[in-house]
Parts: structure tokens; C-alpha cells; sequence
């Protein structure tokens, strides 16, 4: 595919040189000033950008100077300036060493583990949840260790500051998408929910959790209901806690069962005692408690500085162009936030939203999109005071359409045709192959940005749509977005 687009990119770009500006289409302007006109968002902001990029021309535009709300629309910049500033070859660190010495198959100290804001250690890529950690277990045991008289100790020192983003919403905390942010982190700082339904109309649901080594606190008040009703089970973390409350219901005929995903306190404590979980399995025993160098007093923090520890081994991730196809194509909040905090440690020795932040800025600053086009103040854009005018994210896909990592760039982008993601999108409309787009949303918010390839005229189009304060369903907005984007494919 990476060849194909290379060879089509090529001929868009001999094609720009051969062929003289081409204007606007009237027809397409009528087309879209009518949506505009009879469109059931009447009462909702919308902005509009639709550019010409192999023609450098404007084709249609509505509001598009104007700041909206991205949600993940967001993950556009964060995707970006990760693969311009970091590569799409780069990967996450993170290190096992020891303080103590290896005496026979005894370690004497601790296991300390030091996170590198690693986002993959999770069944991701992998055959099943606790794989990374095995491969972890086994390396330490063919250093021949079968017992650690101390514990595991975790550095999370990659990642300082609040690990939970600005303007996040607090009841988003308990779900996946909102999970805390940690440089150890494991299984998307999650643990995984299965819900199936008890004996007896009336018995209690039950609630599976995986891995099951109790890290969190469960009270189940969810009921099984007639098999006609509703599922309407849900739950609550009590924040800074790991106590979860079940409440709702599940329908006895619901065999199957649901899945679904509860996000968890201190998670890279949750990390390190998964790993002792796994240890135990090995048949490695773990003498000591599991902590964070955080939560150890002042005065022994210096016993676990580089110069008094040996390293075991280094685990790397995948490459960070997986991980940004991660962050566009699923839309993974947890990834973005996590590539985010990585940078601002990279490139500003501080691993915060206010370093991340900083240095995406600048860089945005410096290819034409300052402060005024974009307000950033998470990577994953579930905040609710982030802000960027439709026009901004043009100017993106345009500077990255001209970079080196344009093919990655474009690769991570949903394909309507072939990505789960965005499957529901623009079915059955001819061409919807030749699109790569990103959607977003969030309470009130709905935006739907990326690019045609091969448009009847052979030229590379980027498009942004913003719909901000809608009141009506949501698919609504996601109909009259692809009612949009039909058009421009039908006309262009």
C-alpha cells in the first residue's frame, strides 16, 4: 500500500506542475451552501474547510477562522508533531534493574522497574494481556533469579506532574477513556470487564475481571432483569480509589454477556503487581512489598538513583508509527495523552501536559500555526477548553502532505472502507475508499477532518468539518457530515 500511495503522491505532484490553478466549482459551492441552509443543526456552530492541496486553492469555505472544539480531532496535531519530532522509528523504554546483587538464584534487594511512558505493555499486538510481562519474567529468570528477598520497586519519574488531563470531565474518570496517565502502565490502565447475567431474574449480575488478582474493590449492586428489558448496567470508581460500585442490570437472555473496561488508581502499582502476579506464576518469589520511589520517605529515595542500581534488561515497544495508527485509527485516548506527556520528557526534560504542550506548541509555531489558530491543553482531545479553527487543521494536512512521514501519516487516518472505526461511516457511497479521515467527538461536539486521495481531477484534497453545541442525535451530525463529503467526492 506504502508503494502504491508513494507512486500516486508522485504523479499528484508531476500533475500540479503540468496543469494550470483550478478554480472552485459553483455548483459544489450551491451544493454545500444549501446543506448549510437546510441542515437539522440550526442551532449549532459549524465550521467549514475544504482545500485543493496539489492546486493549492481553497475550494469551500464556512467559518473557518473561527476556534471550535476538536475533540479528537486533536489527535491530528498530537500524531503529527510525535512523528515529526520524535519518528515514526521511535520506541518506548523501559528498564529492569536491580539493587543488590545476584547471589546464586537470590536476588538480595529490589526489583525496580522504570517506566518510559511505554503505552504497549498490554494484550495489544499480542497473543493475551500479560504477555509483555512474561517475556519480562522469563528474562529475569534466565538470569537465574527465583527469588527477590526485596520487592518491586517502581520509578515512574518519566511523568511528573497531574496525570490526569486539563478540563477532563470528572465523570469520564471511571472509563477507559479517561484512564490516569503513568510512564509504567499496563493493559491501558484498565482492568477488563466481562458482564453476564445471574441464574434468576433478580440474582445478582456477574462480574468478570481480567487479570483477576483483585487490585480493584468491587460492590455489585447490578441486578439480572426480564429478558425484554434493557441492559443498563454501569458503575462508578470513587475517584483516587479503586473502589468500583455495579448498579443497572443485565437481561437474563444476554448469554453472550458485555464487555467493557473500568480504568484504575495508581496505575503503575497496578502494573508492578500484575508483573508480581506473573512472577508468582514463574515460580519467582517476591519477598518484599510493591511500591513507587514516590511514596518512600526522602531520606531513601538517593538508595535507588542510577549509580546504585545494575540494569537486567531493557524492554523496547513497538515503533511509535504503530502506536500513532493506534492514536487516529481507534482514536485511543490513553496512547495520545501518553505520546503527549513522552515528548514534553524527550524534548523538554519534563514528562507533563504543560512540557508536552510546550513543545508541540513551539513546533506548531514554527510551521505557521500559533496561538491564536490552536488552543491545546491535552493530546487526546477530551477536554473540553481545547480549541482550533477549521482553517488550522487544513494548514496541517497540508505541511504534513509535503513531509517525509507523510505516508505514515496518511496510513494512520481511517479508511471507511476497510477500518472498524470508521466503518459506519459514508456506507454505501461510491468512492469512499479514496477517503482518509479522522471523527471525533465528545458531549456537544462532532468533527470529521482528513484527506481524499485521487480526486477525479487526480488531486490530493484535505476537508474539515466542526460541529460544536449541537442539541440534536448525534448521528444526525454524522449524517450531514457524510451528506458533506459525498458531495465533494461526487463533485471532485
Amino acid at each position: 500500500m506504502m508503494r502504491v500511495l508513494k507512486r500516486r503522491l508522485g504523479l499528484l505532484v508531476l500533475f500540479a506542475l503540468l496543469t494550470s490553478t483550478v478554480s472552485a466549482d459553483d455548483g459544489f459551492d450551491r451544493k454545500l451552501r444549501a446543506l448549510l441552509t437546510d441542515s437539522p443543526l440550526d442551532n449549532a456552530q459549524i465550521g467549514i474547510s475544504i482545500y485543493d492541496i496539489t492546486a493549492d486553492e481553497s475550494l469551500f469555505r464556512h467559518n473557518d477562522t473561527l476556534l471550535f472544539n476538536p475533540a479528537s480531532n486533536l489527535k491530528l496535531f498530537t500524531s503529527a508533531a510525535a512523528l515529526e519530532l520524535l519518528g515514526p522509528s521511535y520506541r518506548f523504554k523501559t528498564q529492569i534493574l536491580s539493587r543488590g546483587r545476584i547471589e546464586g538464584s537470590r536476588l538480595s534487594g529490589d526489583l525496580v522497574i522504570v517506566g518510559g511512558g511505554d503505552p504497549l505493555i498490554s494484550g495489544r499486538f499480542r497473543s493475551h494481556v500479560t504477555e509483555v510481562l512474561e517475556y519480562w519474567a522469563d528474562s529475569l529468570i534466565a538470569r537465574g533469579v527465583n527469588e527477590v528477598e526485596g520487592g518491586i520497586v517502581v520509578d515512574n519519574s518519566f511523568f511528573t506532574g497531574p496525570n490526569l488531563g486539563p478540563g477532563w470531565s470528572w465523570d469520564d474518570l471511571t472509563y477507559w477513556y479517561a484512564c490516569p496517565l503513568s510512564a509504567l502502565s499496563f493493559n491501558d490502565n484498565c482492568v477488563d470487564l466481562k458482564f453476564l447475567p445471574g441464574p434468576t431474574i433478580g440474582s445478582p449480575a456477574l462480574i468478570e475481571c481480567d487479570p483477576n488478582i483483585g487490585y480493584i474493590i468491587t460492590h455489585n449492586m447490578a441486578y439480572t432483569l426480564p429478558a425484554e428489558s434493557s441492559f443498563t448496567l454501569d458503575y462508578y470508581r470513587i475517584p483516587y480509589t479503586n473502589d468500583v460500585t455495579f448498579f443497572g442490570g443485565i437481561p437474563i437472555s444476554d448469554t453472550a454477556g458485555e464487555i467493557d473496561y473500568v480504568s484504575v488508581h495508581r496505575p503503575e502499582i497496578y502494573a508492578a503487581t500484575v508483573f508480581g502476579s506473573v512472577l508468582a506464576t514463574r515460580g519467582v518469589r517476591i519477598k518484599g512489598k510493591i511500591t513507587a520511589i514516590e511514596d518512600l520517605e526522602i531520606s531513601k529515595r538517593a538508595d535507588y538513583s542510577r549509580p546504585n542500581l545494575s540494569p537486567l534488561f531493557t524492554w523496547q515497544s513497538d515503533t511509535l508509527g504503530a502506536v500513532v495508527k493506534v492514536i487516529d485509527t481507534n482514536s485511543q485516548n490513553f496512547f495520545a495523552e501518553q505520546t503527549l506527556l513522552t515528548l514534553g520528557a524527550e524534548k523538554a526534560g519534563e514528562g507533563s501536559f504543560k512540557a508536552g504542550i510546550g513543545v508541540v506548541g513551539t513546533f506548531f509555531d514554527s510551521i505557521g500555526i500559533g496561538g491564536d489558530d490552536l488552543a491545546m491543553y491535552d493530546g487526546s482531545g477530551l477536554s473540553y477548553i481545547n480549541a482550533v479553527k477549521p482553517r488550522a487543521v487544513i494548514d496541517l494536512l497540508r505541511y504534513m502532505s509535503a513531509r517525509p512521514n507523510f505516508e505514515t501519516y496518511y496510513e494512520t487516518l481511517g479508511n471507511p472502507a476497510v477500518d472498524r472505526s470508521v466503518s459506519r461511516r459514508l456506507e454505501g457511497v461510491a468512492g469512499r475508499e479514496r477517503i482518509r479521515a479522522k471523527t471525533g467527538h465528545i458531549a456537544g461536539v462532532n468533527t470529521f477532518s482528513g484527506y481524499l486521495l485521487e480526486s477525479k481531477r487526480s488531486h490530493l484534497l484535505a476537508f474539515s468539518i466542526m460541529i460544536n453545541n449541537y442539541t440534536c442525535p448525534r448521528a444526525h451530525c454524522e449524517a450531514w457530515e457524510d451528506k458533506l463529503v459525498t458531495s465533494l467526492l461526487e463533485n471532485y
